[in-house]
C-alpha cells in the first residue's frame, strides 16, 4: 500500500498527457524546446521515444541553466533515466539540476525531483537515510512552490521511512504535519494513509485509546477503495490489547468481500482473523495459518512472510515444539533478509519460551534488545538531526534571501529618495520660475495699468480743466466783452475784469504745487475750511492726532486733491448743513470716513460725476481705496484708505 502511494506522484507524472493537438515544431507560437519537451511527456511513444525527445531539448538548454525551461526538461530527462532503470544517467544529471539549483527558478520542478531521487534511495538503494533527506529538500521546494499536495506526500514518505525504522514518536509527528497540507476533499488515498499511518504509530506506542479512536474516524469516513486494509489494521489494536472478538468481528465481513481486497490484503486479513480465532480459544486448523502463509510467498512480502512464521510458531509452541522451533528458525533467516533487528527479537522471545534455560538465547536477546534500543534512539536523532539541519539551512537561505530583499530595498527606497529629491528640487525650481515669471508679468502688467491710470487721469484732469476754463473764464469772458461792446459803466467792466482775476488766481493756485512739507497740515485744514459755505459746519474728528510725517509726499498730494473734490462736490451739489471728517491711524495705512447730511445722489448719477472718477483712479495709482455710499434721502459717505 505504501509503495503504490509513492508511486502516484510518478503514475500521475506518466498519464499527464496533452488534451490538444501535437504543437507544431515550425509553430510561431512555441519554439522547439517546448515542442520536445511536450513531446517527451507523450504517453503514445515509446518510453526511449520519448527520452530521445528529452535529450534534444536539453541539448537546447544544457548551457543555459537559467533558461525558464531548464529545470522542467532536466526533470523530464531523470524520470525518463529512472523509468528506463538508467540509474547511473539519473545520478548524473541529478548531480547536473543540483549543481545549478542555486540559479533555478523552478522550485516545483525542484522538489519533484528531490522526490524523484528519495523514492529511488528508499526502494532501489534501500538507503533509508538518503531517501529521508531527499523527501525533507522536496518538501522544501515544495512549501516554496505553495503545493500543498506536494508537502503533503513528502511528509508523508518521511514519515513512513520513521515508521519502518521503529521512530514511531517521530513518524506521529511528521505525519501529523503531513495533515497539514493534504486536503482530505482533493486528495483522499493521501490524506487517509497518513491517519492509518499516524493510528499505527499510536498502536507501536501503545497509545491505544488514541489508535481506536483514530480507526473509528478513519472506517466511519475512509473511502471504500482502501478500506479493508485500514479494517485490518483496526482489527490490530484489538488483537494487541487481547480484545479477539471484537478483532473478530472487524475482520470476519472482510475475508467475505474477496473483490475488495488485493491478494496482500486478503493474506494479512485471513492471517490475522486465524490468529484471532486461535487466540479466543476458537478451534483453528494448521491449514487457516498455511493458507496465507503461501500467498504471502507467492507476493514475496517479507514482512508478511515473518508475521506468518511467527503465528506458526506460537501455533506450535506446545503441541509440537521442534515444528515451531523450525518455523522461528525461518522467520528469523527472513528477518536477517530484511534486517528487521524487531523481527528477529520476537523470534527470540518464543525460542526463550522454548528453551527457558539457555543462557545464550537470554543474552543474545539482552544485547540485540539493547542493540535495538540504541539503533532506534540513532535513527530519532538522525532523523530530528536531519529536519533540523534543513530547517537551519532553510532558515539560513530565508535569512540571505531576506538581507539580498532588503538590501535591494534600501537601494530602491535611496533611488526613490534621490528621484524624489530631484523631482522636488526640479519642481521648486519650476515653481521659482513660475512665481518668478508671474510676479514680473503682473509687475509689468501693474506698471502698465499704472501708467495708464496715470494717463488717463491726467487726461481727464486736462478735460476738467478745459471746462472749467469754457464755462467758468469763457462767461466771464464773454460777460466782460458784452460790456465793452455796449460802452458800460467803466465800473461794471472793471468789476467784472477783477472777478476774472480772482477766478484764475484761485484757478491757479488750485493747480499749483501742495505744501507737502511741514505746513501740509495747515494747508489742508486751511483748503477744507475754505470749501465750506457759511451755513454748513465743518467737524473734523482726529485730523490733530495723525502723524502727517508718516505720510508720503504723493499720497499727501493725492489725499488733498481727493479731500478737495469731496468738498467741492459737497459745495456745488449736496446742500448740506453738516460735514464730518474722520481721521484714524492705522498699522500700514491712513483712513478717512467722509460724510455729509446733504441731499446725496443716486447711484446713477454717481457713476456720470467726472470728478469722482477722477478721484478713483488717483487713489487706485498710489494703492489706496476709496468707497462711496450714497442715498437721496439721507446724505453721502465716503471711505478712504490712503497707505503710509
Amino acid at each position: 500500500m505504501f509503495r503504490l502511494l509513492l508511486c502516484l506522484p510518478l503514475i500521475w507524472f506518466c498519464a499527464c498527457t496533452q488534451s490538444n493537438e501535437h504543437l507544431d515544431p515550425t509553430s510561431k507560437n512555441n519554439d522547439s524546446l517546448a515542442f520536445y519537451n511536450n513531446e517527451a511527456r507523450e504517453a503514445q511513444y515509446s518510453m526511449q521515444e520519448r527520452l530521445e525527445f528529452a535529450n534534444r531539448a536539453f541539448e537546447g538548454v544544457r548551457e543555459q541553466p537559467k533558461h525558464p525551461l531548464y529545470t522542467k526538461i532536466l526533470y523530464n530527462k531523470n524520470w525518463l533515466h529512472y523509468s528506463l532503470g538508467q540509474y547511473d544517467s539519473l545520478v548524473h544529471y541529478d548531480a547536473v539540476m543540483q549543481k545549478n539549483a542555486a540559479v533555478n527558478t523552478a522550485p516545483k520542478e525542484m522538489g519533484m525531483q528531490h522526490y524523484l531521487l528519495g523514492y529511488y534511495f528508499e526502494l532501489v538503494k534501500h538507503q533509508s537515510d538518503s531517501a529521508f533527506k531527499r523527501y525533507n529538500r522536496s518538501k522544501t521546494y515544495y512549501q516554496q512552490a505553495n503545493d500543498s499536495s506536494g508537502t503533503g506526500t513528502a511528509l508523508l514518505n518521511m514519515g513512513g521511512i520513521q515508521y519502518k525504522k521503529r521512530d514511531y514518536f517521530g513518524s506521529k509527528e511528521t505525519l501529523t504535519e503531513a495533515l497539514k497540507y493534504i486536503k482530505k476533499e482533493t486528495d483522499s488515498v493521501t490524506y487517509w494513509s497518513a491517519m492509518d499511518r499516524i493510528a499505527q504509530s499510536h498502536r507501536h506506542l501503545h497509545n491505544y485509546e488514541e489508535a481506536l479512536a483514530f480507526y473509528a474516524n478513519i472506517t466511519k469516513e475512509a473511502p471504500k477503495a482502501n478500506l479493508s486494509v485500514y479494517k485490518n489494521n483496526y482489527a490490530t489494536v484489538y488483537i494487541d490489547l487481547k480484545k479477539y472478538q471484537k478483532a473478530i468481528a472487524i475482520l470476519e465481513p472482510l475475508v467475505l468481500d474477496t473483490l475488495a481486497n488485493s491478494e496482500t490484503t486478503q493474506a494479512r486479513v485471513l492471517d490475522n482473523l486465524t490468529y484471532a480465532r486461535w487466540s479466543s480459544g476458537v478451534f483453528v486448523k494448521p491449514q487457516d495459518f498455511l493458507k496465507p502463509l503461501e500467498v504471502r510467498k507467492l507476493q514475496d512480502d517479507k514482512r508478511g512472510i515473518i508475521s506468518s512464521y511467527l503465528h506458526l510458531s506460537e501455533f506450535y509452541l506446545k503441541p509440537q515444539p521442534e515444528l515451531a522451533r523450525a518455523y522461528l528458525d525461518s522467520a528469523k533467516i527472513q528477518a536477517k533478509e530484511i534486517n528487521s533487528s524487531g523481527g528477529e527479537l520476537e523470534v527470540l522471545v518464543f525460542k526463550m519460551q522454548l528453551e527457558p534455560q539457555n543462557a545464550a538465547l537470554k543474552e543474545r536477546y539482552i544485547k540485540l534488545r539493547d542493540s535495538l534500543y540504541e539503533s532506534e534512539l540513532k535513527v530519532k536523532t538522525q532523523f530530528a538531526k536531519y529536519k533540523y539541519d534543513d530547517e537551519l539551512k532553510e532558515q539560513s537561505i530565508l535569512r540571505l534571501e531576506n538581507e539580498k530583499n532588503l538590501r535591494e530595498l534600501e537601494l530602491a527606497q535611496e533611488r526613490f529618495t534621490k528621484l524624489w529629491i530631484i523631482a522636488a528640487l526640479v519642481v521648486a525650481i519650476l515653481l521659482i520660475l513660475l512665481i518668478y515669471y508671474v510676479q514680473r508679468y503682473k509687475a509689468r502688467q501693474l506698471k502698465i495699468q499704472h501708467n495708464i491710470d496715470r494717463l488717463s487721469a491726467i487726461y481727464d484732469t486736462e478735460a476738467a480743466i478745459s471746462r472749467r476754463l469754457h464755462d467758468d473764464f469763457g462767461s466771464g469772458l464773454n460777460t466782460a466783452m458784452l460790456l465793452l461792446q455796449r460802452q458800460e459803466n467803466i465800473d461794471a467792466i472793471l468789476d467784472q475784469l477783477e472777478k476774472l482775476y480772482n477766478q484764475s488766481r484761485d484757478f491757479s493756485r488750485s493747480l499749483n504745487d501742495i505744501d507737502t512739507g511741514a505746513g501740509f497740515k495747515d494747508a489742508l485744514s486751511l483748503m477744507l475750511r475754505s470749501q465750506v459755505p457759511q451755513d454748513t459746519n465743518l467737524l473734523l474728528l482726529g485730523f490733530h492726532k495723525i502723524d502727517w510725517d508718516l505720510v508720503r509726499p504723493v499720497n499727501k498730494i493725492t489725499l488733498y486733491k481727493i479731500l478737495r473734490e469731496l468738498m467741492l462736490n459737497m459745495r456745488k451739489h449736496s446742500a448740506a448743513k453738516r460735514v464730518t471728517l474722520k481721521f484714524e491711524m492705522h498699522s500700514k495705512h491712513l483712513k478717512i470716513m467722509y460724510s455729509d447730511n446733504g441731499k446725496g445722489a443716486s447711484h446713477e448719477a454717481l457713476q456720470l460725476k467726472n470728478g469722482l472718477r477722477i478721484t478713483e483712479k488717483r487713489i487706485e495709482a498710489i494703492g489706496g481705496s476709496i468707497s462711496f455710499e450714497t442715498d437721496e434721502q439721507s446724505g453721502f459717505t465716503s471711505h478712504i484708505k490712503i497707505p503710509f
